[in-house]
């Protein structure tokens, strides 16, 4: 199958990796590259990457939207389809049906539930035990066409963002593999989605991070797993903004005011205690707690906000 792939982030390479193997991706299309670090040095994508790897096509538009030449470029190529996995552009209409097999995204969730940009981290602020991914066509609104297949996959305990979407997409990859072949012979024929079973997710900001003690300590610990490695958790404390870099759910109620501090447990809503095992304090390398608390005593018994 000739296609062009869709892509920007980390979690594209395993499913683009498996394409080249398979079939004939006649090329790749990414976001510009972007400065990095301290020197701001430009920085091809993980997706342009492993395409130079492996000599293909590359194309970086700055925009999709109103860009004539790029979609004639498209139609050049002569695909039997699009595949797009975050690649963080909304694609206009006119391009998604310029193949005849119309182009198909991946999406981290089963949906409908979580359309969106979030969808991973949602789930795992939610406390979801299952999550999976949808294969679908691309129509005018967010995740919202047809379906052409899905996986499920069990969200484990000590799951954070990274490490789930790093198996959503191992296991989007055999999926899509499996799928392709019997779309173009018809064996599989589109689903519409139960447009009312519909949630949504939204981008995730800087503040977001910000814990609110009156939530319950898994509370908190959910959303520690799901803003790894941005934008964390991050809480107040001695006028300076305290990151915490590891944490878990203690097993000890307390009636301690929420926020407050005993040793390296903080009290959380509904009598909870959230453990502190690695933190790091505004302007300073992170430390194992036990360290921190023996630079900084006051904080074993202290108010957080």
């Amino acid at each position: 199958m000739k296609i062009i792939f869709f892509g920007t982030s980390e979690i594209g390479r395993p499913i683009l990796q498996k394409l080249i193997e398979k079939h004939e991706v006649l090329a790749v299309i990414t976001s510009p590259d972007k400065p990095v670090g301290r020197k701001q040095i430009l920085t091809p994508s993980p997706i342009a990457t492993l395409a130079e790897e492996n000599n293909l096509t590359t194309i970086k538009p700055e925009k999709v939207k109103n860009n004539s030449e790029f979609i004639e470029t498209l139609r050049d190529f002569d695909a039997d389809i699009f595949i797009v996995v975050s690649y963080g552009k909304i694609l206009p209409l006119e391009l998604l049906s310029i193949p005849p097999l119309k182009t198909i995204n991946v999406h981290f969730s089963l949906l409908p539930r979580y359309r969106g940009p979030a969808p991973v981290q949602f789930a795992l602020l939610n406390g979801e035990t299952k999550t999976g991914s949808t294969i679908f066509i691309l129509d005018e609104l967010v995740d919202h066409g047809p379906i052409l297949g899905t996986v499920e996959l069990d969200i484990l305990p000590d799951d954070t963002n990274p490490t789930l979407q790093h198996r959503l997409a191992e296991s989007s990859s055999d999926l899509l593999l499996d799928i392709l072949p019997k779309y173009q012979s018809g064996v599989i024929t589109p689903q519409e989605q139960n447009h009312e079973l519909a949630t949504p997710t939204k981008i995730i900001s800087k503040d977001d991070g910000r814990i609110d003690w009156k939530e319950t300590a898994k509370q908190i610990h959910n959303k520690w797993r799901a803003y790894q490695p941005w934008p964390g958790i991050y809480t107040e404390w001695d006028g300076k903004l305290l990151k915490i870099i590891e944490c878990a759910v203690n097993d000890e109620s307390t009636t301690f005011p929420v926020g407050t501090t005993q040793d390296d447990l903080v009290s959380c809503g509904d009598n909870t205690t959230l453990k502190l095992i690695t933190v790091q304090l505004e302007g300073k390398n992170s430390s194992p707690i036990k360290d921190f608390l023996n630079g900084h005593p006051k904080f074993k018994s202290t108010q957080l906000i």
